[in-house]
């Protein structure tokens, strides 16, 4: 849930790897990508966690490898990835604008990543805890519904308009 998450960011606040699986399939001979393969599941934890942590940057707010993460499917609370995609692009130009060092995010850690649940359209459930490394000591934990496909976990959202 990308909403939820910034929103538990923002809470937080208080007043990694560069993997990047391929969107095709596995090779024909090769055992089919599993949602239940541990390394893909820390390969995503660390791919999403590193992104969000970055959103107190210029370079973290345009980094195309994080919007990756959200499948094209993304809906949560009525924002798609598009408007993700934009948000992030906005924040971006106001940082240039007005001063890199005021970004609306703050410095945050991602821990405590499950991903399980998986049911039979490969739609998962990723817990975690979002924690303020900023100033104060907050945190949040917070699940959110992901896609497997092609070999990589995506953000799905909660899917509603609303």
């Amino acid at each position: 849930m990308f909403a939820s998450s910034l929103l538990a960011m923002l809470a937080a606040c208080g007043g990694g790897s560069d993997y990047h699986a391929s969107n095709t399939p596995a090779p024909s001979g090769s055992p089919a990508a599993s949602p239940n393969d541990s390394a893909r599941q820390a390969s995503f934890a660390t791919d999403y966690g590193s992104g969000l942590a970055a959103l107190n940057t210029y370079g973290g707010l345009t980094n195309a490898a994080f919007v990756d993460n959200f499948d094209d499917t993304f809906v949560d609370a009525g924002y798609a990835k598009a408007q993700v995609r934009e948000a992030l692009t906005q924040e971006a130009a106001a940082l240039l604008l007005f001063s890199t060092e005021l970004s609306s995010f703050p410095a945050v850690k991602l821990s405590a990543v499950t991903i399980n649940g998986c049911d039979s359209k490969n739609v998962c459930t990723l817990s975690a805890t979002l924690t303020n490394t900023d100033v104060d000591t907050t945190s949040v934990t917070f699940t959110t519904r992901l896609s497997f496909s092609g070999g990589k976990f995506r953000l799905l959202g909660d899917q509603k308009q609303a």
